[in-house]
């Protein structure tokens, strides 16, 4: 893991400190770097956890006046003042600043690098109130990183303020402020003209058996010692945004996958065994929040979630399988529950009364939970620039405080879906353009920090059981669903499979933008690494693969040549023959031996390609004319490799076109042949002259091929090794090989066929032939078949889909 820097590589004063690294405070980074300022970046996490808590965050709550093709129809701003009120913000002079500056909030986003989510493609809720970030809140930390460090921003991990200045609050103050850091090397003193406060809440700080759905680092201490110091307070202490998760889940940084559900399918007792609430009273969203208040309302908090079996096929995905008992007695040993109050309270299960009566039978399915803490809303108070209030009620001047720790002052004790993000970016902007006003602009940008590398890579698991794994929690967390084709797909094929799997990871393209987005993404505990995953998946499809298959290509193309030496008389072998192949080897021994293993190839490829077709079935949407062209269409222009995003942004058009050479260079092989069989038919035996269309489309597809492998070799030397598979990046080099054996044997055989050694190179280039046939429906290169259908099976399912989407609902 990278270290933070040494004290002597961290600056002695900084225009605009800003403490934390989450969404609120790198916008104000932005902001204030943009006007001119010179802009310290400190967080207590590592590198891997900056952007805080927006890293679980996958919508927005923006206003707008008209529809957008990223936000349907129209939600004014009075609109969201509106709906702020409703919930009890205690200020509207914030709800204001909120709702008008969230207005440009999604362009000014989107010119930072973030990448919003289109409703058009179908893959969305409808919403008129918020807008999807694609990749989710990984990707919207990534890109603001990204953008943050590419202006001058100096940003330092692993840094954890220690001692805030008294003065901040002094409204006399002008500054220079002094602060400590604590850094891993050691400490650190620094000054400051301004400080802007980003450093979330104290969701961390839990009490058990809570756990805390965000990052470990939000402990609370400069919220405390703002209090501590004169800063006006804003909310109820201990209150916060609750939800149901499974009490099995990661205490810290789990996230939305930790999220429980099923709680109106059946019934939720509590560690005393009975029932405390009407479950069946609230089916929207808002259970997940409804059943945790009433926990967090009780003495103890534990409850669980008890389903009968036909309720299990309503369950949407969870992170962890419930727990199954098949007897009252069993379930409570399971759970550690009492078993005689469990067993009246299963023979009575609407007893009090439920809204909506359940049947519960055997065998039962228990989920235990605790609270989650998303965000806690007790802080500070601040003004609509974001300037903290100090007791007395008048601004502090030079002291900031954004994002969580705010929210209680905007948000009150309610809560509206995507208004956490909005405010933290809004809030984050006006106090970074506040504080740079008051200092004045650096004359040039500080150093930037080295590059940090990529975390160390997780050791693989079984490919099918990791498959499974990771695509239940994507499935559960859905924040990439508009990503790439993967994922909305992964979500109409829930129960996994293994035709499902075949096709998931037949359809992944290996871009890698998932990896870099994903909040989950190693060194988090649950360590989901897609890209590597479904490699693995994809690489068992390929029986040809492998030491013993290697071997077989080389000793094909290898030993032709030898059993040349060995057999043919060597003047004929080494004669000059002028491009005569035939005088070195009989047509018909070519022509037959070429039929044969092309033949079996063709053949062999076409019933694997029928039993994949019909694994892969999946929902079973028809497919269409219009299913097929775009199946089709998408393989044959290779579009899901042309909107990749790494953390350093997109990734290019370099390996799409190096694939696009690739294929079509190895048409133009294929088709020279096919030109030479019909010349040949005419009664114009090989060789052909340099201007004809054999050796114009062959010698053209060669060089096109080599180019090709030659990108794509470079590209994987450069490649992250985290998402790499070793098995799969093993078969791709092999891959390679065998095409450039094929296209360089090809190239030599055309520039020295007037020599003594072209019937060498005729043995060497039948050879690799020969080998490349007998491989192919078996091999890595048999892929693109299998991607195609995939394609054409995900678009006849997203034809479905769309026109379900498309349907308003209100």
């Amino acid at each position: 893991m990278t270290q933070s820097p040494a004290p002597a590589d961290l600056p002695s004063h900084t225009s605009v400190l800003v403490i934390g690294a989450g969404l609120a405070g790198l916008c104000a980074a932005i902001e204030a770097r943009q006007a001119g300022a010179a802009v310290l970046v400190v967080d207590a996490a590592p590198p891997e956890r900056l952007g805080g808590n927006a890293r679980h965050g996958r919508n927005i709550r923006v206003a707008n006046d008209v529809e957008t093709p990223f936000q349907r129809d129209a939600y004014p701003a009075a609109e969201y003042a509106a709906d702020l009120a409703r919930i009890g913000c205690p200020d509207p002079a914030l709800a204001t600043a909120l709702a008008e500056g969230s207005t440009d909030l999604a362009p000014w986003l989107q010119a930072q690098g973030v990448r919003l989510e289109p409703w058009a493609e179908g893959h969305l809720p409808y919403s008129r109130r918020t807008v999807f970030l694609r990749g989710g809140g990984q990707a919207l930390v990534n890109a603001l990183l990204r953008r943050a460090a590419g202006l001058g921003v100096l940003i330092c991990p692993l840094c954890e303020v220690t001692t805030l200045d008294p003065t901040l609050l002094d409204l006399a103050a002008k500054g220079p402020f002094s602060l400590e850091i604590r850094t891993a090397t050691g400490p650190h003193r620094l000054t400051a003209d301004t400080v802007i406060l980003a450093s979330g809440g104290t969701g961390a700080d839990l009490v058990d058996p809570a756990a805390n759905r965000g990052t470990p680092e939000q402990l609370g201490a400069p919220l405390r010692w703002a209090l501590a110091h004169g800063a006006k307070d804003a909310g109820a202490p201990g209150d916060g945004h609750v939800v149901a998760v499974d009490a099995r889940a990661a205490r810290h940084d789990a996230g939305i996958v930790s999220r429980v559900d099923g709680m109106h399918l059946g019934i939720v007792v509590g560690a005393d065994g009975k029932r405390f609430y009407d479950e069946a009273r609230v089916t929207t969203p808002a259970r997940h929040s409804v059943m945790a208040r009433a926990m967090v309302a009780r003495p103890d908090p534990r409850a669980w979630i008890i389903l009968g079996d036909a309720a299990l096929s309503d369950l949407p995905p969870v992170l962890l399988p419930p727990l199954k008992a098949e007897t009252p007695d069993a379930l409570a040993q399971r759970c550690g529950l009492d078993p005689q109050a469990l067993a009246v309270t299963l023979s009575a299960p609407n007893e009090p009364p439920r809204s909506a009566p359940v049947t519960l039978a055997p065998p039962y399915h228990a989920i235990p939970v605790v609270p989650g803490i998303g965000f806690t809303r007790y802080g500070l108070a601040i003004d609509p620039q974001g300037r903290v209030i100090c007791a007395n009620g008048t601004p502090a001047p030079r002291f900031f405080a954004v994002g969580t720790i705010s929210c209680g002052a905007v948000l009150g004790a309610g809560y509206l879906s995507g208004a956490g993000l909005s405010l933290a970016a809004v809030f984050g902007r006006l106090a970074g353009q506040a504080a740079a006003a008051l200092v004045l602009p650096a004359p040039a940008a500080p150093q930037l920090l080295p590059k940090l590398p990529p975390p160390a890579a997780r050791v693989a698991l079984q490919a099918r059981g990791e498959a499974q794994r990771a695509l239940n929690i994507c499935n559960t967390c859905g924040f990439c669903t508009g990503l790439c084709a993967v994922f909305p797909a992964s979500q109409r094929r829930p129960a996994l499979a293994p035709g499902d799997l075949r096709h998931l990871a037949h359809l992944c393209h290996d871009c890698r933008s998932c990896a870099y987005d994903c909040q989950y993404a190693p060194p988090h505990d649950l360590a989901v690494n897609l890209p590597s995953t479904l490699a693995a998946a994809r690489r068992v499809e390929y029986k040809g693969e492998g030491r013993g298959a290697e071997a077989l290509f080389w000793a094909l193309t290898l030993g032709l040549p030898l059993l040349a030496l060995i057999f043919l008389p060597w003047a004929a072998l080494f004669g000059t023959h002028q491009g005569e192949f035939y005088t070195v080897l009989p047509h018909r021994l070519i022509a037959g031996g070429a039929g044969a293993v092309f033949g079996w190839a063709s053949l062999a490829l076409l019933a694997r390609f029928a039993l994949y077709w019909r694994a892969i079935r999946g929902p079973g949407a028809p497919v269409t004319w219009a299913a097929l062209k775009t199946g089709l269409r998408d393989a044959l222009s290779l579009r899901n490799l042309g909107d990749c995003e790494t953390r350093k942004g997109s990734a290019g058009q370099g390996r799409r076109v190096a694939h696009h050479l690739l294929a079509g260079g190895f048409l133009l092989t294929f088709l020279a042949t096919v030109a030479g069989y019909f010349l040949h038919l005419a009664g114009h035996p090989a060789p052909y002259p340099l201007v004809s269309m054999p050796v114009i489309l062959g010698a053209t597809g060669g060089v096109a091929m080599l180019a090709g492998l030659g990108h794509l070799h470079a590209m994987r030397r450069r490649l992250d090794p985290v998402p790499t598979n070793a098995a799969m990046a093993r078969a791709d080099g092999f891959a390679r090989a065998q095409l450039a054996t094929l296209a360089a044997t090809g190239l030599l055989l055309l520039a020295l066929r007037d020599t003594p050694l072209m019937g060498l190179l005729l043995a060497l280039h039948l050879g690799a032939v020969a080998g490349f046939a007998l491989l192919l429906p078996f091999g890595k290169l048999a892929h693109g078949g299998f991607r195609t259908l995939s394609l054409i099976r995900h678009a006849a399912e997203e034809s479905v889909q769309l026109d379900k989407s498309r349907r308003p609902k209100r």
